[in-house]
């Protein structure tokens, strides 16, 4: 016997989302500009999850309402189920750091200085931990799987307790990812790397440069994250909703066992990916 998502839910298409993440991200920035620039660091992520919680919050209730039906997505029951949901968190995600990156790149160099100041020291952070990694490969897997697998905790912790409140650390990553990218376009740039295109070709080709070095392994990292984000939303909204008292709820345990168990393996190739190099 299997289950299908009832049709009761109409999630936004793909272009929808990413506009109206961007949007968020706007909006903050805007808003911690008028706030004063000195109080960015706490109140920039806030600003954003405010609004993107109630959001995510409406796509986990709808995971809930299941009926019985059949079907597969790739071979997988429990993929058929659950990849409108994942499909926004996705596309919220893309969405993000597009705008992080936008924003890094246009706003003036001492506004996005102190704007993402967090977010550059989190990078000097992680450039030490690979840093220290290299000098001693056999430790690399165990270093950067630990860190991850922290993370995926924390994700699934927030997302059960709060929600969608995994969010935060989904507008987290993909701030320090957005600031990545601007550092490593602005340095393109800078090394002539400009050429005929001029400066926007160039801040382009960077960012496009930028996200094909971390792509190999951020791609099973973020896989790993929307996992256990959609995991812990869904179990969090099916409490909510009493739906531990129904029959359906056995299938729910079953599909969030299975995301956390893809989570865990995402993370493990992701890890083994980053680490490779490092030899």
């Amino acid at each position: 016997m299997e289950f299908w998502l009832e049709q009761k839910c109409v999630t936004p298409n793909t272009l929808e989302i990413l506009l109206q993440s961007f949007i968020f991200v706007s909006i903050a920035v805007a808003g911690v500009h008028m706030i004063g620039l000195e109080q960015a660091p706490t109140a920039f992520l806030f600003l954003i999850g405010l609004p993107s919680i109630p959001f995510l919050l409406k796509i986990f209730q709808c995971e809930v309402e299941i009926e019985e039906k059949k079907g597969k997505f790739l071979g997988s029951s429990v993929l058929a189920r659950h990849y409108g949901a994942f499909r926004v968190l996705a596309a919220f995600f893309l969405g993000l750091v597009l705008a992080f990156t936008f924003w890094y790149l246009v706003l003036p160099e001492q506004n996005s200085a102190m704007l993402f100041q967090t977010q550059k020291q989190e990078l000097k952070s992680v450039q030490g931990v690979l840093l220290g990694a290299a000098l001693n490969v056999a430790d690399a897997f165990e270093k950067i799987f630990t860190h991850n697998l922290q993370v995926l905790l924390f994700v699934i912790v927030f997302s059960i307790v709060y929600g969608a409140g995994a969010v935060f650390i989904l507008i987290w990553n993909a701030s320090v990812i957005g600031v990545f990218l601007g550092e490593f376009s602005k340095a393109y740039v800078l090394s002539g790397g400009a050429g005929v295109t001029g400066v926007f070709g160039g801040q382009v080709t960077g960012v496009s440069l930028g996200l094909l070095g971390i792509l190999p392994h951020g791609i099973f990292e973020l896989l790993s994250y929307l996992a256990a984000a959609l995991a812990g939303g869904i179990l969090s909204a099916a409490i909510i909703r009493g739906d531990y008292k129904s029959q359906i709820f056995p299938v729910i345990i079953y599909d969030i066992a299975k995301l956390l168990a893809w989570a865990i393996v995402f993370l493990a190739v992701g890890a083994f990916i980053e680490t490779y190099p490092l030899g």
